[in-house]
């Protein structure tokens, strides 16, 4: 064997090793987890925080083209347990005509020219905070959020944190597509917040029931690519180097709707495919910028970050298991071991979480979702071109949702 053929010979098992512990990398989570468990470790009791400051959030809602959904969420804002907070409503085209609200607190701003983007929805409302808001709270508009929301928040905050994630839960599960929308919500919580924040490590945040301190939120500079969605990726990847770790408060509910058809179900896939595309230079440089400054919290966030899609992955091992057939026998065995591996975690992570059976039932569904993503991983030109907006019709009530959870 030539020196060239040895080089890539080296190259081809080092891809392998590098995407093979992506996929076994859910097992070892959830040993770790029910290691804990079976020596009685469980996660810190944060309520027994001194609480010392009662902090003032700003609450923005980035409504786009459509004001449905803003009175069930202003509504849950309103029977809010805390008191201290102040609510931004960016109606980007949007007609406000009969969007009216008597509490002080809640504050309608209607752009004078569409954004078509988060990022500058945001920034519109943080240019608008009362000079009392510290802590910035993002929200999708068809969101709901729990009473206790924000007093499980400052708790967190009086504990000392400056970014905090919510635990994201589904507003609706009827359905195939809304169930094996939350089952994905239910495995990425797990690997990505619930035992990371059991390790004392950073969590990774979704796009909404985020906070952050509103300082640190005002140094973030988004660039062009943040116009097409994925705003949330650059907007982690600055607080993880500004702050010692992002909390998951898992008592700290937000309701999110689930997406109930095909075509929604790959314009959100679409979207979150192309994210990773587009910010995968700033998991590479947080990566290396947490083992430059000797920070596992970081190096590993980013490491996480740079992990593909899972099924990339899947597929990739399914390439692997082929071409392996006739290259080495001994490395197709082993990727079926690892494929192997990584089903039954999944499985095992879902129907351990998942607080209603029949949305763990839905993991037969999961061929259907493997379908969907590789449709939308070819439609990712065009949301480069436009935003592939996801639309939402389940318009409910937090009464509805808090009705439903105690029967």
């Amino acid at each position: 064997m030539t020196e060239a053929l040895k080089i890539l010979w080296y190259l081809y098992v080092l891809l392998q090793v590098f995407l093979a512990l992506y996929l076994i990398h859910p097992f070892v989570l959830i040993l770790i987890f029910f290691i804990k468990r079976a020596f009685g470790f469980k996660p810190k009791n944060i309520f027994s925080t001194p609480i010392t400051k009662n902090y003032q959030f700003g609450i923005v809602v980035t409504a786009h083209q459509e004001t449905v959904f803003i009175p069930p969420i202003v509504d849950s804002l309103l029977k809010q347990n805390y008191p201290n907070f102040n609510v931004y409503i960016v109606a980007d085209d949007c007609d406000i005509t009969n969007l009216h609200f008597d509490d002080p607190r809640i504050n309608i701003l209607k752009p004078p020219v569409a954004f078509n983007t988060n990022s500058k929805s945001i920034a519109y409302a943080v240019e608008h905070f009362k000079s009392t808001d510290e802590i910035l709270v993002i929200f999708d508009p068809d969101n709901l959020v729990h009473p206790k929301f924000l007093e499980v928040l400052n708790i967190y905050y009086n504990k000392g944190y400056k970014a905090v994630q919510g635990n994201l839960q589904s507003k609706n599960t009827q359905g195939k597509y809304a169930k094996i929308d939350t089952i994905g919500i239910i495995f990425n919580t797990f690997i990505d917040r619930d035992i990371r924040s059991e390790l004392g490590l950073c969590v990774s945040i979704w796009g909404c029931g985020v906070s952050v301190d509103a300082n640190i939120y005002r140094r973030i500079n988004y660039d062009g690519r943040s116009q097409m969605g994925g705003f949330d990726k650059k907007m982690q990847a600055e607080i993880v180097k500004s702050v010692s770790t992002i909390a998951y408060a898992p008592a700290a509910i937000v309701y999110d709707e689930k997406v109930i058809d095909a075509n929604n179900f790959e314009r959100q896939r679409t979207r979150w495919i192309s994210s990773y595309f587009k910010f995968f230079s700033e998991s590479i440089d947080l990566f290396f910028t947490g083992i430059k400054r000797r920070n596992f919290s970081m190096a590993y966030f980013g490491y996480n970050l740079i992990r593909p899609p899972y099924f990339i992955l899947v597929l990739a091992a399914i390439l692997f298991i082929k071409l392996n057939f006739f290259i080495h026998k001994g490395f197709m065995l082993g990727w079926l071991a690892v494929l192997c591996l990584f089903v039954l975690s999944f499985i095992i992570i879902v129907i351990t979480k998942a607080a209603n059976k029949s949305v763990s039932k839905a993991i037969f569904y999961m061929p259907l979702f493997f379908f969907h993503q590789v449709r939308s991983l070819f439609k990712i030109k065009m949301n480069n071109k436009s935003i592939l907006k996801t639309s939402h019709s389940q318009v409910l009530y937090i009464d509805d949702i808090l009705k439903n959870e105690a029967i």
